[in-house]
């Protein structure tokens, strides 16, 4: 598809700003504060989670299952993976301020289909 390109000719028309005068906005009793750029607010929930979840998809061969929990600055949590190979791979993690992220991962030998689907049981 070609698309016909022609050069376009702007023309600004300046003219004198008409003045515009409002009237103030009622004042309320329950005004809203508003932060100045001086003033520093900390938006500081306490970081606190738990999740989990499992794939058991036999078409594509995709298994796994995945936890995590976090508490304030620790994070704890696993997930194991079925290789193509039917071994299965888990990883327990930990992450946290003093330690950084830490994970031991442990590989089994090769298991059946049927010992893969009952993973999540």
């Amino acid at each position: 598809m070609y698309y016909n390109v022609r050069p376009v000719r702007l023309v600004h028309d300046l003219q004198p700003a008409a003045t515009i005068v409002h009237a103030a906005e009622p004042k309320h009793a329950y005004e809203h504060h508003h932060i100045s750029e001086d003033e520093h607010v900390d938006y500081y929930a306490y970081p606190k989670y738990v999740f989990k979840y499992g794939v058991n998809d036999f078409h594509s061969g995709d298994i796994k299952t995945h936890h995590e929990s976090r508490d304030g600055d620790v994070v704890k949590g696993q997930y194991t993976v079925v290789e193509p190979d039917g071994s299965i791979r888990t990883v327990d993690y930990t992450a946290d301020k003093h330690n950084g992220f830490n994970a031991v991962v442990h590989k089994t030998a090769p298991i059946s289909a049927h010992e893969a689907a009952h993973l999540h049981h």
